[in-house]
């Protein structure tokens, strides 16, 4: 078979350089697979099938019966099942394997020899790894290279088309269908099953009560090989990608347990500690969201309380998991953590307007306080970067071309880039994030708007869940609204214009849409000022750095002048911005007449401490809000990089008494504390 390592885009590039045509290329490839003994695509497409039938028997209500210990057996006979399966790596780490191994043992579970459902169960799930999703994956490739050469290469094309259609005469039918979705219901509910092995027989019956999002790793996961979710998302996002637009989804899915599904995709969404893999994770995310566009699954969606307690922490555990992946030391700009983040955030605003998916919201929120707080860092980051790194991109845009300099708006040929940029085989290794500015730019502009679009959604649904913390409240504020803001309207916004009189904006060439920025940022100030406007306001005008009373003036006439909001909200935000300016211009006020003893300062932002704790590892006190949003990325004292949490945090009453005491008899306004 074809090697598909390097996916739809490996193949075409290969076409595209092969010295053979596709159709004699395929010839050599089955005489080569005949004269050295392997299987050609048919013979493993159709065995795969074979199995199937004998699979097709055993029911869902029989999945109990289903070893998950089976790969720990050493007799002879299954063994051979087995096969290189045994090799594949597990959800446990090997110690876990080990330790699941004397358990089993220990509890007799390998004594009795195995049984045929088991045994054909287990061959099915190593057949469909070797034998099913290879040429699956060889059918999508077939797929992009007809589409690609359709108006390049014609007699590619006719090749492509050719082919693609012998495979979907298998792949494509019913019959195959049928038997396949047959089979993933049986995996799905082994997997989860596997999980909870108490509640194995709910998961068969469709009866599932409580939750599918757990800590505990049960001894029949760990053991279980980790390409068996790996292969069943690949399948599902195949069929997805190659079926027509406007045909509906593929037929495989009117097969498949649509609770099972659900259940499982919201599995992998919220548990890391099961599925360790967060591109894995991510594409689950998108699976997710492209089924809510379907009525049966958007209701069972909208419906289901397991699903609806579950769904909302699934998506921020996984956004926060994504962080974390490492996807090339190449993509120096970190596109593609972005990109699985983007289906994240789709489904997150699809759900969050529904009531019981915003209650779910709120008490993740209240009962995991530091992974929520770490998920909003992580929302505000990106929105502040990707918006920065595409306004920025523009600018630098605009100059090249006035200087006459558009073959710099050119991505690089490979053969062009320095020797220790290119592969062994010359291929340019820093080609993700070479692209060339022009897509370079849209594409971050594409990915700011949608993320300020989603913290926009969870303002307006939960604003008190923000302004709950402190630190995370100033986070949004000054790191993010009050910095975006200043960049719209503020003194560099005249960097953004377009750079001649008269000539034509291209702001719609880059997906560049300022009046809807600025409307979110506006309307997002009026809704976490709803659930706390002194709290708010007092803490935008602690901002040195981008607050400044113009230029929140000047969004207030702009968006008067426009009509870019309702009537009812441009009130509020004006009388939020006279608020807020008043507000400013009394604490300066008040700061300029009276000495601040250095004791209420914070040693770091030199600003009057509201809640001052001490950190133990070093014996400073600092502001619990400022001390809490560094231990959030660095999980340390900054005075000496001791580890430190923010239980270590010891708080300091007796001096806050002091601060209050002295703010009031001074009239300075203090910020509240943080909970």
């Amino acid at each position: 078979m074809m090697d598909q390592g390097q996916g739809p885009q490996g193949f075409i590039h290969m076409l595209e350089n092969a010295p053979v045509p596709l159709d004699m290329q395929m010839q050599m490839q089955i005489m080569k697979a005949q004269s050295s003994g392997f299987a050609t695509s048919g013979l493993c497409v159709n065995s795969f099938w074979a199995i199937l039938e004998l699979v097709k028997p055993i029911k869902l209500a029989q999945v109990s019966t289903l070893e998950p210990f089976y790969l720990l057996r050493e007799g002879d006979h299954d063994k051979e099942v087995i096969g290189g399966f045994i090799d594949e790596p597990r959800f446990g780490e090997t110690s876990e394997v080990e330790a699941t191994k004397a358990y089993a043992k220990s509890k007799g579970l390998l004594t009795d020899p195995s049984k045929f459902p088991t045994q054909i169960f287990w061959l099915a799930i190593r057949a469909f790894h070797v034998f099913c999703v290879p040429v699956m994956k060889e059918n999508l490739c077939m797929v992009a290279a007809a589409g690609y050469f359709h108006t390049k290469n014609m007699a590619i094309m006719e090749t492509a088309m050719g082919e693609h259609l012998v495979y979907e005469a298998i792949l494509g039918s019913s019959a195959f269908l049928g038997d396949l979705g047959t089979f993933l219901n049986l995996v799905m509910a082994f997997c989860l099953g596997a999980a909870f092995p108490d509640r194995v027989a709910d998961f068969a019956a469709g009866k599932v009560q409580g939750s599918v999002l757990t800590e505990e790793v049960s001894p029949q996961w760990s053991v279980l090989p980790s390409c068996i979710l790996e292969d069943v998302i690949e399948v599902l996002e195949i069929v997805t990608s190659i079926q027509p637009q406007g045909k509906g989804p593929s037929e495989l899915f009117l097969h498949l347990d649509a609770q099972l599904l659900l259940l499982m995709v919201t599995f992998m969404l919220g548990n890391g500690n099961h599925v360790k893999n967060p591109n894995l994770r991510g594409k689950a995310a998108t699976l997710l969201k492209n089924l809510t566009s379907n009525s049966n699954y958007r209701h069972l969606v909208e419906n289901s309380p397991v699903l609806a307690n579950d769904i909302i922490p699934g998506c921020i555990r996984v956004f926060t998991a994504v962080e974390k992946t490492k996807q090339s030391f190449y993509d120096i700009r970190m596109q593609l953590k972005y990109q699985l983040r983007i289906p994240i955030m789709e489904l997150f605003e699809r759900m969050l307007p529904l009531e019981a998916h915003k209650k779910a919201l709120k008490s993740f929120a209240t009962e995991n306080p530091d992974e929520f707080l770490k998920f909003l860092n992580n929302l505000m980051n990106d929105a502040t970067m990707q918006l920065e790194e595409g306004m920025d991109t523009l600018i630098e845009i605009r100059r090249l071309m006035k200087e006459g300099k558009q073959a710099e708006l050119q991505r690089p040929a490979a053969s062009s880039v320095a020797e220790d940029e290119q592969t062994g085989e010359g291929a340019d290794l820093y080609a993700r994030s070479r692209a060339d500015p022009k897509a370079h730019c849209k594409q971050y502009m594409q990915m700011g708007h949608r993320t300020i679009s989603t913290l926009w959604s969870i303002s307006r649904e939960a604003p008190t869940v923000i302004i709950s913390k402190l630190n995370v409240l100033q986070q949004m504020l000054h790191n993010c609204l009050n910095s975006c803001l200043d960049r719209l309207v503020g003194p560099r916004c005249l960097e953004l214009k377009a750079p001649q009189k008269g000539q034509v904006s291209d702001f719609e060439e880059y997906s560049f849409k300022p009046k809807e920025l600025l409307q979110m940022i506006a309307e997002m100030y009026v809704f976490v000022g709803r659930a706390d406007k002194e709290k708010v306001q007092k803490t935008i005008t602690e901002d040195g750095r981008s607050y400044r009373p113009k230029t929140f003036q000047k969004a207030v006439s702009i968006l008067r002048r426009e009509q870019m909001i309702s009537a009812d909200l441009l009130q509020e935000f004006s009388t939020f911005v006279q608020e807020l300016n008043d507000l400013a211009e009394s604490q300066e006020a008040a700061l300029a007449n009276v000495t601040v003893p250095d004791e209420f300062l914070d040693p770091i932002m030199s600003e009057i401490m509201v809640d001052p704790v001490l950190l133990p590892t070093s014996n400073t006190i600092m502001d619990r809000k400022v001390i809490e949003r560094h231990i959030m990325s660095n999980d340390d004292d900054p005075f000496n990089r001791q580890p430190l949490a923010v239980k270590d945090l010891v708080p300091q009453t007796e001096l806050r008494d002091k601060i209050t005491d002295f703010c009031k008899k001074h009239g300075i306004v203090m910020g509240n504390e943080s909970d």
